[in-house]
Formats: C-alpha cells, sequence, structure tokens
C-alpha cells in the first residue's frame, strides 16, 4: 500500500497516542480522516452497539480519535487488536 505524505504526516501526529492502539483500528480508518466512525469499528467489529460507541466516544462528537481508542481498550470495552 503505497501513503501518500498526508496519511504519512497524519500518521506521525496520531502516532504517539495511537502506540496503544492495535493496527486493526488504524486500517479500519476507511475515508482516512484518522477518526472511526461507528460504521468503521462495527467493519471489524460487528459486535459495537451504537450504546458503547456514544459510551466510547467521550467528546460526543460521533467519531473515535486515538485516544478514545486506546481508552476504550484499556477499560474493556473494545478488545485489543492482534495488530
Amino acid at each position: 500500500m503505497k501513503l501518500s505524505m498526508t496519511k504519512l504526516f497524519v500518521l506521525g501526529l496520531i502516532a504517539a497516542p495511537m502506540a496503544a492502539v492495535a493496527a486493526d483500528y488504524v486500517a479500519a480508518d476507511s475515508n482516512g480522516d484518522g477518526m472511526l466512525s461507528l460504521e468503521e469499528v462495527q467493519a471489524i467489529l460487528p459486535e459495537m452497539t451504537t450504546d458503547t460507541f456514544i459510551t466510547v466516544d467521550a467528546d460526543g462528537d460521533g467519531l473515535l480519535n486515538a485516544d478514545e481508542l486506546a481508552a476504550a481498550q484499556t477499560e474493556g470495552l473494545i478488545p485489543a487488536s492482534d495488530g
């Protein structure tokens, strides 16, 4: 997979908080915006409910960022990946 300079830059910006977030979650970002929508999460975790997603979405913006994913993994709300 060829990464554009923009994607590499974005990945660099989120690398520190993303360290605790496995590769499956990064790969699930189908539109490359650095965030995961409910649909993107459900593509890799079909069991993700809307209620759980809302709980994980700490800032209430309707998207999960790296910090929210890491916290959800730590809290056991979503599994850590093999990534």
